[in-house]
């Protein structure tokens, strides 16, 4: 599968080139290429993501896990979605998203934080 992705994104991006100065196409023919072949990439990673939940399960860490899977997802898609912009010459734009992607992954973390936080004082109270 993964040589059919870099085989159908390689003529993906000949088309490109091929139709460049053909008005509006080139750049929505790259993001349904993105798109397409990122929806790929994640159907090969189904075997991974189903591991990483059977093994947190059995580690009774699935709230770690689910956040790291949620982590990974926004990490990828803030990228994906910068460098489309990045693609169509928006580059303000871009850092706008990833900067709302830096702020997704805080608020993720936020109820963690605040676990190991009265974790922390629970312990220095114990101490004292």
């Amino acid at each position: 599968m993964w040589l059919k992705i870099c085989g159908g994104a390689l003529l993906c991006a000949i088309a490109v080139l091929l139709i460049k100065n053909a008005g509006g196409i080139a750049i929505p023919l790259q993001w349904t290429g993105t798109i397409v072949f990122v929806g790929a990439s994640l159907l090969m990673l189904s075997p991974v993501f189903t591991w990483i939940q059977e093994l947190c399960a059995k580690t009774n860490m699935v709230d770690i896990c689910t956040l790291l899977l949620k982590g990974l997802g926004v990490v990828t898609l803030t990228q994906l979605c910068a460098d489309m912009c990045r693609q169509s010459g928006e580059s303000s734009l871009a850092g706008g998203v990833e900067l709302a992607g830096k702020a997704e992954l805080l608020l993720l973390c936020l109820p963690y934080m605040e676990r190991l936080t009265e974790t922390a004082i629970q312990l220095l109270e114990i101490g004292q």
